[in-house]
């Protein structure tokens, strides 16, 4: 069986979660006999590539690498594969060919309000777009399920499979879409990513480091949560001692040089913004990580996090954490927004070592429910179909 991925960019592990889930996933299936072809690269502008060749006729090209399976890793949006089936994936289709979508985000995407409310140095018309998103925000909400049924009814109606990362997502999935059959619904939850789980010792190398590994974008990551906490933490009483304690932030976005200079007016101190690289490293020598998200497909940093011993502390924005973090053993869940609760949680680990260990140890004794090989199970399941 031949299998081609279809995305708006090269395949990067490094980029982001869905690329490293992607080249995940690819290694599996080659492993158990497929033959998994590279990224088919598609722009906006109309563009198709794959590698450094541009194809002028996708028909053809996927007749000649004799593909059979698509799997389309864009699917909060319909320009991907509307652009996929008009240009030639259609017929394709008709002859037999199959597409799997894969849904990496939170189907139930945050409001138009907190768009603006979470958008740094705001202008007038800003204010006054924020203004009206509030007092017509029963409106925004009807408009906003509208149209994200319609964008998951014609992902679905044009798949063989939706995939969603989570069941803790149907619920919402269904409410907006509205259907009567649901029979190609699927659930297939992340893979660790790193290829082993560290032994315990790994926790007497740890170093008294909090760390962030995150897209630097306020309106999907709320980094700005994690600074003010840290914040407050760092200007508490000299008796607590968290002056030894460093918070580090890997990642790049569009929202980085406002948290730098969020930073700097406020003097926040032992913080160092790492940017985009490899994050194994970071995972090997902290001992608490940090999630703020506003919404998440999966959280793919929790599970790495948890292969390495890193104990989370996450606002619980959406119900997919609750799969990974059993609260109180392996990681916190604090209320959504409370910023008291998220920063006591905080203070907590931070104060108590001997607390610290035991959830360390219960981290990497939970990673294994996430191994790859039941992961790789259920996706044979949908090919083999």
């Amino acid at each position: 069986m031949n299998i081609l991925w279809i995305y708006d960019r090269p395949l990067n592990p490094e980029a982001g979660g869905t690329e490293r889930i992607t080249s995940l996933i690819s290694k599996g299936l080659s492993h158990r006999g497929y033959r998994c072809l590279d990224i088919l690269v598609f722009n906006k502008s109309g563009k198709i590539s794959y590698g450094n060749e541009e194809i002028t006729d996708l028909y053809d090209f996927l007749k000649v690498h004799n593909v059979d399976v698509v799997i389309n890793q864009i699917a909060y949006s319909v320009w991907l594969l509307q652009m996929f089936l008009d240009c030639g994936g259609t017929l394709w289709r008709t002859e037999g060919g199959r597409i799997i979508s894969c849904l990496h985000f939170d189907p139930h995407n945050p409001s138009l309000l907190y768009l603006m409310q979470s958008k740094p140095n705001k202008r007038l018309k800003d204010w006054m777009q924020m203004a009206k998103a509030f007092v017509f925000r029963k409106y925004y909400k009807i408009k906003q399920q509208k149209q994200e049924g319609a964008v998951y009814n014609y992902i679905y109606d044009n798949s063989s499979w939706f995939v969603t990362l989570s069941q803790t997502h149907f619920p919402y999935l269904k409410k907006v879409m509205a259907r009567h059959d649901y029979s190609r619904l699927m659930a297939i939850n992340n893979p660790l990513t790193f290829e082993d789980i560290s032994l315990p010792d790994v926790i007497s190398r740890k170093k008294k480091v909090v760390l962030v590994c995150a897209r630097m974008s306020e309106y999907h990551k709320r980094i700005s949560l994690v600074l003010k906490a840290w914040k407050a933490i760092k200007k508490k009483d000299k008796t607590y001692s968290y002056s030894d304690w460093t918070l580090k932030l890997v990642g790049e976005g569009p929202d980085l040089q406002y948290y730098k200079n969020y930073v700097k007016i406020n003097d926040i101190p032992d913080l160092i913004f790492a940017g985009q690289q490899s994050p194994e490293p970071f995972y090997e020598e902290a001992s608490i990580l940090l999630l703020t998200s506003s919404a998440e497909g999966w959280g793919l940093t929790l599970t790495e996090g948890l292969q390495r011993g890193v104990v989370p502390v996450v606002m619980d924005s959406c119900p997919v954490f609750s799969e990974i973090i059993e609260n109180g053993s392996n990681g916190y869940l604090t209320p959504d927004n409370n910023q008291k609760a998220f920063i006591q949680k905080i203070e907590c680990l931070m104060s108590d070592p001997d607390l610290l260990r035991k959830m360390q140890l219960a981290a990497l004794s939970s990673a294994d429910r996430f191994s790859i090989e039941p992961t790789m199970d259920k996706w044979e399941r949908i090919l083999r179909k």
